[in-house]
């Protein structure tokens, strides 16, 4: 639950950032936000095949792989 509740308040933090900053430093921030959801995303995953015993990313191995790559 902790994974899901760091993806919501992170668009919530952004919805309030973008409306007191330049364009440029919008989209720095929206960079490191996705970079941080896909973290998470990646840890989520790893959580979910362990917890399960299933290769949910297709990569050949179970909580052990990163999403997107095989």
């Amino acid at each position: 639950m902790g994974a899901l509740w760091e993806i919501l308040q992170s668009g919530l933090m952004y919805g309030h950032y973008r409306k007191t900053t330049s364009t440029e430093d919008r989209l720095e921030f929206v960079e490191q936000q996705l970079a941080r959801t896909q973290e998470t995303l990646k840890a989520l995953v790893k959580k979910i095949e362990e917890l399960h015993g299933l290769d949910v990313d297709g990569d050949g191995t179970i909580g052990g792989g990163t999403v997107g790559q095989k």
